[in-house]
């Protein structure tokens, strides 16, 4: 009777101890994970940001974030002592020693400053002058917290070279925890002026319409004698060859559309206050509207000057004495 009793309380004794064991492992796997790495939008990290499935005092904040687009290295060590004071239990399976824990960012380029940096200027030095800016870091980015934008950004200490044409501003931005970011930006300032340019790419034969002109901005020590600033002088001509759309155009790339090819026959008005006259003629030269291209007349084979005013017509204007002789 006495070993029935003795055994069956070792059973009970090593089946508790599987139960306990079963227990406290499934009560393990159920425990919150610490993170590797850890992304937060606010200005705080909070241990809800660190742990996997954790279920309580999600809200217990860690400490401060990074400043935004920027990292930080929290212990491991630091975390349990801050969780064992709040009794919030947690594993750790991967042996992680640090937690490395980013802050999200809205990324505004120097780029994007410009129109606010050029009003800056323009409003100090009282001026009205078209200008560009350059900066020496084409690439400069400032991080802004998540939902803020250019506008939170505050422009200050600017100063301009007026010889050099170099400027160095002050921008501040703000963290999101009451402080900022001080960013020292610095470049030059490129006076700028506006010249016509195409909508599209126009080939040689084309001719140019106000619908195809467009303005561009660019620096006037790039704007040479030949570039044309006036429209007037594009509108109705054709390219020598094919002109790109967006860029300056040279005079010499352009010219009157030819309405009239060499050794092309030719209709030829002759006019003169009371009278006019038409015959037959052929065309020496080729020319564009408005072009004195030279004519033989077909009639009197006479080598004569027109002007040319349409497709295949060229017109002389004469004294009413000479109409005779040149008709003829």
């Amino acid at each position: 009777m006495t070993k029935k009793i003795y055994k069956f309380a070792l059973f009970l004794l090593l089946s508790s101890g599987i139960i306990f064991k079963i227990s406290v492992a499934f009560s393990q796997d159920n425990l919150p994970e610490i993170k590797a790495t850890a992304v937060v939008e606010d200005s705080v990290i909070t241990l809800g940001d660190i742990f996997t499935n954790l279920t309580e005092r999600e809200d217990l904040v860690v400490g401060n974030a990074p400043e935004p687009g920027k990292k930080l290295i929290i212990s491991a060590r630091y975390i349990l002592k801050l969780t064992r004071n709040n009794n919030v239990r947690w594993r750790n399976s991967a042996g992680i020693k640090n937690v490395s824990v980013s802050r999200m960012s809205t990324l505004i380029s120097y780029s994007d400053l410009k129109p606010k940096m050029v009003d800056e200027l323009k409003n100090l030095y009282q001026s009205e002058q078209n200008i560009e800016l350059r900066f020496y870091n084409k690439n400069g980015k400032i991080h802004l917290p998540t939902g803020y934008d250019v506008d939170d950004l505050t422009i200050s200490n600017i100063m301009l070279d007026r010889k050099s044409d170099k400027f160095s501003a002050l921008v501040s931005a703000p963290t999101g925890q009451g402080n900022s970011v001080q960013h020292t930006i610095n470049g030059r300032t490129l006076r700028v002026s506006t010249v016509p340019s195409l909508v599209r790419t126009i080939r040689s034969g084309e001719i140019i319409s106000a619908a195809d002109i467009k303005w561009i901005s660019l620096p006037e020590n790039q704007i040479g004698r030949n570039i044309i600033r006036d429209k007037n002088k594009l509108i109705g001509m054709t390219p020598r060859s094919q002109i790109k759309d967006g860029t300056a155009i040279r005079l010499s790339e352009v010219n009157r559309p030819v309405l009239v090819k060499r050794g092309s026959l030719v209709n030829i008005q002759f006019n003169t206050a009371r009278i006019s006259l038409s015959t037959i003629g052929k065309a020496i030269e080729g020319g564009g509207i408005g072009d004195v291209i030279q004519i033989k007349n077909n009639a009197s084979k006479k080598i004569i000057s027109a002007i040319v005013s349409g497709p295949n017509q060229v017109q002389v204007n004469t004294p009413a004495n000479n109409i005779v002789l040149l008709s003829q």
